[in-house]
């Protein structure tokens, strides 16, 4: 890789030494000064999580785009990259530590892969709590096994004791060509709580305002020194970006369910729905009482029903309309918590049971350790291998005897199974799909075009 040419790049990757170590609040504190200096940002996040985009979001005001090099490839991530900073500086913040990722013998799948990709130099959170002058062996490790100082934009200094404490850090590192952007102390703002699929969602808390974080960045960041280091432009002063959408030949209004238990979709599959021509029509599982109606199709995505379940439960009006939905013969993707709420019930940890919709056949039981986690591969016939991700705390009763949509392999083991439920019009599953990358199949299980259309 050739190093970055600082007057060129569309962005910058935030990555951490490892998994909290505060990549979130770094990446939420450049977002919201940037923003309120009137600068055009687009936030990103490498990997398939769901969760911090939505803090993003929360603090940006502009959805975040995930780019994960093993579902999406090369191809899509540079494409997902350059459609989403038309005009727009990107900030993507890493997933897990720089070199962590699919395969642990090579940096595949990792946040330096993306970094590669795109060209984007590095700006390295380091965690300082209670180190010294060590620290910069750890970070000249990290420089080395990067390819050279080159490819980092700057270090942030991450949990530093004092002012004192800060000051010595920078003497230390002072031998590295990196500048030291920013000493970020531990601060209550940023103490967000966390459960069992990484930070509480959003949706769940009351988070600071923007511009809260912004005066904590404009304190603690050299903001002037980032800037100058790029091109950053104004907000007000970029031009819409001319974006011609890829219309099917047949329009579509689909039901998607979005609220505080149902929010894990990737920005890019809903904008991936919209270029196909579908209309999208928000409803919730939790508050409303029925499925919207005059749509063409119906879309259950993940979240946290279990956290939820009982007021789920109780919404016996809503369960019966998606129970109606589904028998009606609507074409319905279902996928992990979407899964979920189609089944008869759900046992949760405690030990109480509660009905579901009764579409999916046998209970979800709740679990207390992560089940068929990771990446996976689908081959379906006729199509292109499908890649996806499973995250979830609950085991599906039926699956060993009832499973019959088709065999998932794990990427990290290899062992297969058979997984999902499916009839003539439901596609049930706890995969997670990135759209662009599983086209044919999506098209076909939502009837987005045409049926001697719905090759891709």
């Amino acid at each position: 890789m050739q190093a970055p040419n600082n007057h060129k790049h569309k962005g910058l990757i935030v990555a951490g030494m490892h998994s909290s170590g505060g990549k979130t609040a770094v990446t939420c504190l450049l977002l919201a000064a940037l923003l309120k200096r009137n600068l055009a940002v687009q936030p990103f996040k490498v990997g398939p999580d769901y969760i911090d985009p939505g803090f993003h979001f929360h603090f940006s005001a502009k959805a975040s785009v995930n780019l994960d090099p093993w579902i999406m490839g090369r191809e899509h991530v540079v494409h997902a990259a350059e459609q989403f900073t038309g005009n727009s500086f990107g900030i993507a913040e890493g997933v897990m530590g720089l070199f962590d990722g699919s395969d642990p013998t090579n940096d595949s799948g990792s946040t330096m892969e993306v970094a590669r990709w795109l060209g984007w130099p590095i700006l390295l959170v380091v965690p300082c709590r209670n180190v010294g002058r060590s620290i910069t062996a750890a970070i000249q490790g990290f420089v080395a096994e990067a390819g050279g100082e080159a490819h980092f934009s700057g270090i942030i200094l991450n949990q530093v004791n004092s002012e004192s404490h800060a000051d010595y850090l920078r003497k230390a590192c002072s031998t590295l060509e990196i500048p030291i952007l920013g000493a970020l102390p531990e601060i209550p703002d940023l103490d967000w709580p966390e459960r069992h699929l990484g930070l509480q969602p959003r949706v769940e808390q009351k988070l600071a305002d923007a511009n809260q974080l912004a005066e904590i960045a404009e304190k603690h960041f050299d903001l002037d020194l980032l800037i100058k280091k790029f091109t950053l432009l104004s907000a007000s002063a970029t031009a819409k970006k001319n974006t011609k959408a890829i219309l099917a030949k047949f329009s579509k209004r689909i039901a998607v369910a979005q609220d505080e238990a149902f929010h894990f979709y990737y920005a890019a599959n809903l904008e991936w729905l919209r270029q196909q021509g579908v209309e999208i029509v928000s409803f919730s599982p939790l508050h409303d009482s029925k499925v919207p109606e005059n749509v063409d199709a119906m879309l259950l995505g993940g979240g946290f029903p279990e956290v939820f379940a009982e007021k789920i439960s109780s919404n016996k009006s809503m369960l019966s309309s998606l129970k109606k939905t589904v028998e009606s013969g609507m074409p319905t993707y279902a996928e992990c918590g979407g899964l979920m709420i189609l089944a008869e019930a759900m046992k949760l940890q405690s030990g109480q049971t509660l009905a579901m919709a009764g579409v999916v056949p046998g209970i979800v039981e709740m679990t207390k350790r992560l089940q068929h986690f990771g990446y996976c591969k689908i081959a379906l016939p006729e199509k292109r291998e499908v890649r996806g991700h499973e995250f979830h705390y609950s085991n599906w009763s039926a699956e060993t005897n009832r499973a019959n949509l088709w065999k998932v392999t794990r990427h990290s083991t290899g062992n297969s199974r058979t997984e999902g439920f499916r009839t003539a019009n439901l596609h049930a599953s706890y995969v997670h799909l990135y759209f662009p990358q599983a086209a044919s199949l999506i098209r076909d299980v939502l009837k987005l075009f045409p049926k001697e259309l719905a090759k891709c």
